[in-house]
């Protein structure tokens, strides 16, 4: 916990954060298929990220196309792969924020790399992990900035853009751990600057999970009104 407590600190990540993005957390709920669609549209709109589905996905026993052409988003894997992140979505909303929590969030991460924890093969470069963070960055930012209910309160669309920033990037962290080896130095320091910080992992938990909240929402309400 000591790495996610450290980026929350620095980025200023607090629960004034946490509850701007929370309050916009019933909005997500009725989008989740629509925020699952808009997930793998991006994902199919280049071919070096579409690649990655012609391998086959942990859990999954049934059809898969052998090229990028005969390759849609209709096809049986992807619709497996958007009902798990459908369900995902939904537990972010609905579990508890608690150490427990941070596992799976960790497993989640984990599972983008060609780890020997895990069945499958897959293994996603980080260069398209940290480009689609930064598309993400600027097109929830356009998207929530545009949501009439923000509109209507300047302050408090300018904390929920603000703590989308932080949290896109503690967000961020959380995969790119698993790909850059230059903070493994600080595993060693058990004490020190990090034993006097003032977050705790609530501020770690409710990061990660609201980042996700804030991703869903800007993804579904840009789709809805199309």
């Amino acid at each position: 916990m000591y790495r996610y407590q450290y980026v929350s600190d620095f980025v200023g990540f607090d629960d004034t954060d946490i509850k701007a993005l929370k309050d916009a957390a019933p909005l997500i709920a009725p989008l989740v298929p629509v925020i699952a669609d808009a997930v793998y549209d991006r994902l199919f709109s280049f071919d070096i990220t579409k690649q990655v589905f012609l391998e086959r996905g942990e859990g999954f026993h049934g059809h898969i196309a052998k090229n990028l052409a005969a390759m849609t988003t209709e096809d049986e894997q992807i619709k497996h792969r958007k009902n798990f992140l459908s369900k995902y979505l939904v537990k972010l909303v609905t579990a508890e924020y608690d150490a427990k929590f941070v596992k799976y969030l960790d497993y989640v991460g984990k599972i983008h790399t060609n780890t020997p924890e895990k069945k499958s093969t897959i293994n996603v470069e980080y260069v398209h992990v940290n480009a689609l963070f930064g598309w993400l960055h600027g097109f929830l930012a356009e998207t929530l900035n545009g949501l009439p209910q923000l509109q209507a309160d300047p302050a408090a669309r300018g904390k929920v853009l603000g703590a989308l920033s932080k949290l896109l990037w503690i967000q961020n962290d959380f995969f790119a751990m698993y790909y850059v080896k230059d903070g493994d130095d600080l595993k060693a320091k058990k004490t020190g600057f990090l034993s006097g910080m003032s977050s705790g992992n609530k501020v770690v938990v409710g990061g990660l999970v609201a980042s996700v909240f804030a991703i869903g929402l800007g993804a579904g309400m840009r789709y809805a009104t199309k």
